[in-house]
């Protein structure tokens, strides 16, 4: 299993990795997990003011098994609940990792599991 920042060094490479463009300016993963580890993720990015799409076929599939990691490690013991998280990273490395609880998420996943 790897450390948390090795995963979000991964994150942050498959990312830089994804992007077709040199001269953006910032990029936002969006992340969700749901249950046991099913995970969905999407991706954009900026140059300058204009939003672009990321191919997340052009992340690694491993990203999927990175995520899980990162979502055991920090929800570990029953703290820190989150189903949805977004990682936002500059061009020079810098980067945020944002934890969100979505209890519509929650409940759709619920009731869809009832039916």
């Amino acid at each position: 299993m790897e450390t948390i920042n090795e995963i979000y060094l991964n994150i942050a490479q498959g990312i830089v990795n994804a992007i077709e463009e040199d001269n953006w300016t910032n990029a936002l993963l969006e992340i969700e997990i749901v249950g046991t580890g099913v995970v969905g993720y999407s991706g954009a990015y900026n140059i300058g003011e204009t939003n672009h799409d990321m191919s997340v076929r052009k992340m690694p599939r491993d990203i999927r098994n990175w995520i899980r990691e990162l979502h055991a490690i920090t929800t570990k013991g029953g703290n820190n609940k989150w189903n949805r998280a977004v990682f936002s990273l500059k061009p020079d490395g810098k980067f945020d990792m944002e934890f969100i609880w979505d209890q519509v998420l929650q409940d759709e996943i619920e009731r869809l599991a009832k039916s």
